[in-house]
């Protein structure tokens, strides 16, 4: 009689389980697209990282002007010579210092690798409560959230390679100067003088074109890639929040789903592609979440990237 009553029990727990769409199947099957949007935010935040350090990287020298800038900057200066003086005379235009952005990326990183891991845990538990999927689905729209931030912030303010702007300004200075010069001159090999450096103006504007290219291509890069991971996570919250509406067979219809949406998401029309994420953005911002998620990461991103703003990062010449 007693064992009968404990089978009746656990007919009546596991009947229970069913009907509150607590079983571990379902939280396999949610698990597979968390771990699609852990994996798209990775890549997103690996452009990201890519993006910041592009902006403060010299361009390449070769090792003639190596040792022309090395021996001005010990010829003409009055420092202390020491190791750190020296190196830096070897190598002015070395990126500075990183760690703080180096800790947030990584910070962020992990962020994600935990969000997974929820699942991870979940999957091994032979039930899952609704408290638990609830907390999931907050995770989620949590780094979501951040996701969608991250690429309006981009949008707002694109990339600026600076060395290589710099590089150029300089050069074209240089030019102008020259050219300006031989206008007050008469002398008879000023004209070819004169058209040899209207070429090289021809040939920097190219070099010019080519460094907004570059900027262009890292911006819409990293922004799609960034909305392809918002566009994931939007879908995840959506599951966990509608979970006990949804069977097996319409989670594991997700992941299909997710793919598709994300392919969309493919940079080629950049315009398309902004008109997609305000679309989102928007969407987002109506979560009591955005505003509690929005100010400390923007000022978060600001002071790793040492302010990162349009003013700070102009090269007027």
């Amino acid at each position: 009689m007693l064992l009968h009553h404990q089978t009746f029990l656990k007919i009546i727990l596991i009947t229970t389980l069913a009907l509150s769409g607590c079983s571990p199947e379902k939280a396999r099957s949610l698990q597979a697209s968390a771990l699609q949007f852990r994996n798209e935010s990775l890549t997103a935040i690996t452009a990201i990282d890519t993006l910041r350090k592009r902006e403060l990287e010299a361009p390449p020298r070769n090792e003639s002007d190596i040792r022309q800038i090395f021996i001005s900057n010990i010829l003409n200066s009055s420092i202390d010579l020491n190791s750190r003086n020296i190196d830096l005379a070897i190598d002015p235009y070395r990126a500075p210092n990183t760690t703080e952005w180096d800790d947030f990326v990584q910070d962020l990183k992990l962020q994600y690798e935990q969000f997974a891991d929820i699942f991870d845990n979940l999957d091994r538990k032979p039930a899952v409560s609704r408290d638990e999927m609830k907390k999931a689905g907050e995770y989620a729209r949590k780094l979501t959230i951040q996701m969608a931030l991250i690429a309006k912030a981009l949008s707002d303010n694109p990339p600026i390679l600076t060395q290589y702007r710099t590089r150029t300004i300089v050069k074209l200075r240089k030019v102008r100067r020259d050219y300006q010069t031989l206008q007050l001159n008469s002398d008879n090999n000023a004209t070819q003088r004169k058209a040899d450096l209207e070429d090289q103006t021809g040939e920097l504007l190219n070099e010019w074109r080519s460094i907004q290219q570059d900027e262009r291509i890292l911006l819409e890069t990293t922004v799609t890639q960034c909305m392809r991971a918002a566009t994931m996570g939007k879908q995840v919250i959506e599951a966990a929040d509608h979970y006990d509406d949804l069977d097996i067979s319409q989670l594991n219809g997700l992941i299909p789903t997710l793919f598709t949406t994300a392919s969309s998401f493919t940079g080629k029309d950049y315009k398309t592609l902004q008109i997609k994420a305000t679309r989102i953005v928007n969407d987002l911002q109506t979560d009591p979440l955005w505003s509690s998620v929005a100010l400390p990461l923007i000022d978060r991103i600001n002071t790793a990237a040492n302010r990162r703003t349009p003013s700070s990062r102009s090269t007027n010449p």
